[in-house]
């Protein structure tokens, strides 16, 4: 048992390195630390996760994560000159979070109605915080590892 934590553990942390690692490269234009900061949102989210699974409540599960995704993609976007390929990536992500938040509040608004409802809007605004909070990184602008230097030519 305890191997299989240490495995998992030393996986993340190995993952993490390298998603650092290639922070660095400008060509990537900081979607690792993108990546970095939608797997914060999913482990904060995962006990809430957890819950709500338990409580069979399997179409909210997702909702308050999904919800930080889109403000985070939205944060990663703002006033950055972008590739083609990097906001083709963006706008796929965003339009699948966004039908996947639809889904959540037709599924929901069907089943439980007005009670479904209140619920999916208390779970969004959870997620759209959490967001909001994680997303402080790119309207900060924080700099990166392989940042440029203040020496001038």
């Amino acid at each position: 048992m305890r191997c299989r934590k240490w495995g998992k553990f030393g996986i993340v942390v190995g993952g993490l390195v390298v998603l650092l690692a290639l922070d660095t490269l400008a060509a990537l234009e900081g979607l690792p630390l993108l990546v970095i900061l939608l797997g914060l949102a999913l482990l904060v989210m995962d006990r809430l996760r957890r819950w709500l699974l338990g409580h069979e409540r399997a179409g909210l599960a997702l909702l308050p994560f999904m919800a930080a995704a889109l403000v985070l993609l939205l944060g990663f976007t703002r006033g950055r000159d972008l590739s083609q390929g990097v906001l083709l990536v963006v706008t796929l992500a965003v339009v699948f979070d966004v039908l996947l938040i639809a889904l959540a509040l037709i599924g929901e608004a069907s089943k439980r109605g007005v009670k479904g409802a209140l619920e999916f809007v208390g779970l969004t605004g959870l997620g759209l915080v959490l967001g909001l909070v994680l997303s402080l990184v790119f309207i900060v602008e924080v700099g990166r590892l392989g940042g440029t230097s203040l020496a001038g030519p």
